[in-house]
């Protein structure tokens, strides 16, 4: 098993600490969105929404704008998983940055 840093340290989160990095990085965000599904961090309509969106950095804006805001940690939490598994060089090199 690796061990991977703290999502939440006095600078925030993980997801919120990196928010432009993600939005603009990211580029395989169906899978994320999901993960985010299943695990009941998105509704259907919300899913629906940003799928709706015709680029991947529109996806992962809208997902950081408005249902990620309403899911607090545990949905901040749930995405960095989805995003170590869909995006692992993205996020160890996120990770790996102070």
């Amino acid at each position: 098993l690796t061990s991977y840093p703290s999502p939440l340290t006095e600078q925030g989160h993980f997801v919120d600490r990196n928010r432009n990095e993600l939005i603009e990085r990211v580029s395989n965000v169906a899978p994320i969105l999901d993960h985010l599904l299943y695990e009941n961090v998105l509704g259907q309509e919300q899913y629906d929404e940003a799928m709706a969106e015709r680029t991947a950095q529109a996806k992962m804006r809208f997902l950081l704008s408005c249902p990620l805001k309403s899911a607090g940690v545990r949905g901040k939490d749930e995405l960095q998983s989805a995003l170590k598994k869909h995006e692992r060089y993205l996020i160890e090199e996120l990770e790996g940055k102070v």
